[in-house]
């Protein structure tokens, strides 16, 4: 376990020190492609090329071996398991790169793809922290109808079943629920949370607020308040340990501190329409295209720094090249600021400003674990109540 914390805590330093950083957290679309259309996706405008021109294993593997140590790495889509070379993937940057914490959203249209898939990288990559996040939205056919989708709300659930049961052997694999908070949800989020952990029995649920520039532009005309009023049951329910949030990787209560402080922050980004705290895109986060493009971040299509391919493959040549000093500078001269969740994480947890704030929500969720102990037991988590149709 000393180990496990150490592979965490030699990135400490980043929290004072970001001048010539390469990115800690690295989100990778491994693929434009998807078998939904949903209403809120954010890359509506970054269509696939009609000629499927993904980067291959082979140049992934040569984009790798050129990067720094990474904390967090998200490879993402498109639906990222329609993608049959994934768990290669991840082995790559797994190796290359000592990929601490990996986390892998999917719609959970691919049942068995995905349990091959995740059994295949747990097996292969000793010591992986891994989740993989399952995208439920409503309830039925109203999950269907954002999702354009028919039949996936059934699909994900079970997926996400036999996910929960594949939690049971290995230590270091958890799987949660992502709900995407859009106009076309937003009046049923509670009995959403409700569905998830009475009659589900999720355990950890985390939200993404509609962003970017949706493939529907009414997804984006929510009322915050409703935002607020889901997240003041997650906080609730986490800080009661009603819900586990993370438990299986080292620092897992610093991260769940995290996410109690980030929703503040994205609702009174919402509501102010500008800039709260400092973001490190471009410098901490980064962000790769499946055909090579790199970005400060998913949302700066319009700023991209350049493609690995005309660079040779070398990441750092791209990364600390003129346009990419250029984009830095923009971002922080113009304090850029956005939702992306993401992101946010490591604006947080690496703002030596904000980290008080975690470490508060930290002590009360340690403080209530404390309680539960001295009271005759371990912590309450929500299990998995639903039965599996065989």
């Amino acid at each position: 376990m000393d180990l496990d914390y150490k592979r965490y805590l030699k990135y400490g330093t980043r929290v004072f020190f970001k001048r010539g950083a390469s990115p800690i957290y690295f989100v990778f679309f491994v693929s434009d492609y998807c078998n939904a259309r949903c209403k809120h996706c954010l890359l509506a405008e970054h269509e696939p090329s009609k000629k499927k021109n993904e980067l291959t294993i082979d140049e992934i593997a040569r984009v790798s071996a050129s990067m720094d140590d990474m904390l967090f790495f998200t490879p993402t889509g498109g639906e990222p398991f329609l993608r049959r070379d994934l768990a290669e993937i991840v082995r790559i940057f797994h190796r290359n790169n000592h990929a601490a914490n990996v986390g892998i959203p999917t719609n959970g249209s691919l049942t068995g793809r995905v349990i091959e898939t995740t059994r295949d990288m747990l097996d292969t990559c000793p010591g992986l922290d891994l989740h993989v996040d399952v995208s439920i939205d409503g309830i039925g056919q109203e999950h269907d109808e954002i999702r354009q989708f028919p039949g996936l709300f059934d699909r994900a659930v079970r997926t996400y079943q036999e996910l929960r049961l594949l939690e049971k052997h290995y230590p270091n694999f958890s799987t949660c629920v992502e709900i995407t908070v859009s106009a076309f949800n937003q009046d049923h989020l509670l009995e959403l949370y409700d569905y998830l952990t009475h009659t589900l029995g999720v355990n950890t649920v985390f939200t993404l607020l509609t962003r970017g520039a949706p493939r529907d532009p009414g997804a984006k005309d929510l009322d915050i308040r409703k935002y607020e009023e889901l997240h003041a049951a997650l906080e609730r329910d986490n800080k009661a340990r009603i819900l586990s949030g993370y438990y299986k990787m080292p620092f897992s209560d610093l991260l769940n501190a995290k996410r109690i402080v980030r929703p503040h922050i994205i609702a009174k980004t919402v509501r102010e329409r500008r800039f709260q705290i400092p973001c490190y895109a471009g410098s901490l986060g980064g962000a790769m295209f499946s055909e090579g493009q790199v970005l400060p971040c998913e949302l700066h299509i319009d700023r991209a720094i350049g493609n690995v391919r005309d660079f040779d493959y070398d990441f750092k040549k791209l990364w600390y090249s003129p346009r990419a000093d250029e984009i830095r500078k923009y971002i922080h001269d113009t304090q850029c600021f956005c939702t992306y969740e993401c992101f946010l994480t490591i604006n947080i947890l690496f703002n030596p400003l904000v980290l008080p704030r975690v470490a508060k929500e930290w002590a009360v969720l340690k403080g209530s674990e404390l309680r539960h102990l001295l009271a005759g037991g371990p912590a309450p988590t929500v299990t998995l109540t639903a039965t599996l149709d065989k």
